[in-house]
């Protein structure tokens, strides 16, 4: 009963505020709970701070700590021609008989006869130029020819008459029937008449050569493929002037109709240095790769060696012709001539791609070949390989890496697994 009073008077509260006595709820007990997660979390937060600083200690240390530094190669794919290459040149594309099309006199398309990609013959009409006007000129001329031949029997008929008669005075002046003056009158008709004679016939041949003239200006006007070939650029069309004396703007006419190539001889036309220019020679091979044509390599052989040095560049052009070549080829396009040596010619695998590495890329170890591939955090790798052919420069792989892959070059043996380098620059 004494315990249930006091409870009952530790509960009551004096509101001072206004006077007021009110009974508020008895505390309860929080527990060990509360308390144990509290001590938890401040634990913790020097744990935390530890650790982060441990961190970032140590990604200090990391980049501060030296780093081997190594050269690096790549892994890429090639012919073995590129492989064996004794340098590389890059140009362009040429057709080696190439020609503009155009005429001796000015005059107007009346017809074309082709388009671009157009194969030819040699002797194919390719375009026609109106010449309505010659035709006109070429029949006065034959009408002219006519005529003088008309004249020219007219006069050779008067020419034996005028023979027989100075044949009979001079005939009847031998019996003294006839005088001096008459013979001699009728001898002159005659020379006369063979005076006239000679004049028709230089005027006949005056007239044949203005036919024959009328006659080559029409053929002209009928323009014709030079060689055999394809059309690779058109420039006329119908109803355009061609101009020879045009420079090539459309002002004062075209000076062509388009362009003519044979694109079964195509060469490729580039530099080499002059200090490079011993290392090969005419008759060397080739091999021609062309940016357009990414999935084949071409034969080649060097056709020329222009004797004509640029001594702005220090180059000397050279003209490589290909030995294969296919419609996928057209003048301009880029192309890169690497020139090999004269083994390569009889190599039946010149023009097949192989997986290729620097030969300085390749360690032994334990009788077998290795080489060490950086990842893209710069972490080396150890890899096995198998190595079928080397040369001075470079290892042709079979198995164990793949194109595009970053590989050490000149290792150093103190390299190790997972090990991050630093690559020099």
């Amino acid at each position: 009963m004494a315990s249930t009073l006091r409870d009952e008077l530790a509960s009551l509260k004096i509101d001072r505020r206004n006077g007021s006595t009110e009974k508020r709820p008895a505390p309860r007990s929080s527990g060990n709970g509360g308390l144990g997660f509290i001590s938890f979390l401040l634990w913790m937060i020097p744990i935390s701070l530890l650790g982060f600083a441990g961190y970032y200690g140590y990604s200090q240390y990391e980049k501060v700590r030296s780093k081997p530094e190594v050269q690096v190669g790549m892994v890429q794919t090639m012919t073995s021609g590129e492989a064996e290459k004794l340098l590389t040149a890059k140009g362009y594309l040429k057709s080696r008989y190439q020609s503009r099309i155009g005429t001796r006199i000015p005059g107007r398309v009346e017809k074309m006869l082709v388009e671009e990609g157009t194969r030819v013959k040699k002797g194919q009409i390719l375009a026609i130029l109106e010449h309505n006007d010659l035709k006109a000129m070429l029949q006065s001329r034959q009408s002219q020819v006519a005529r003088g031949e008309a004249e020219l029997k007219e006069a050779r008929v008067d020419l034996a008459e005028k023979e027989r008669e100075a044949t009979r005075a001079k005939a009847l002046h031998g019996r003294k029937m006839l005088s001096i003056e008459e013979y001699q009158k009728a001898d002159a008709l005659r020379g006369i008449a063979e005076a006239k004679i000679a004049g028709l016939e230089a005027n006949i041949a005056w007239q044949k050569a203005n036919v024959a003239e009328t006659e080559a200006n029409i053929r002209y006007m009928s323009l014709y493929a030079p060689f055999d070939g394809t059309i690779v650029e058109k420039e006329g069309e119908e109803g355009e002037i061609i101009n020879p004396m045009s420079m090539g703007g459309t002002a004062a006419g075209r000076s062509s109709i388009g362009t003519l190539a044979n694109l079964e001889k195509m060469e490729v036309e580039t530099d080499v240095s002059e200090n490079l220019l011993s290392r090969i020679a005419i008759g060397q091979p080739a091999e021609v790769s062309v940016s357009a044509v990414p999935s084949k390599h071409y034969r080649g052989r060097l056709r020329q060696i222009v004797p004509l040095g640029d001594r702005t560049r220090g180059t000397v052009k050279v003209k490589v012709e290909i030995l294969d070549p296919d419609s996928s080829l057209f003048p301009e396009l880029v192309a890169t001539v690497h020139f090999l040596p004269d083994k390569a010619l009889q190599n039946p695998n010149a023009n097949k791609s192989f997986v290729f590495v620097p030969k300085s890329a390749i360690f032994e170890n334990n009788g077998h070949s290795y080489a060490w591939v950086l990842d893209t955090n710069s972490r080396i790798t150890r890899k096995q390989v198998e190595v079928a052919t080397t040369n001075d420069e470079l290892a042709r792989v079979e198995s164990g890496l793949r194109p595009g892959e970053t590989v050490v070059v000149s290792p150093a043996k103190t390299l190790h697994e997972n090990e991050t380098v630093k690559v020099a620059e």
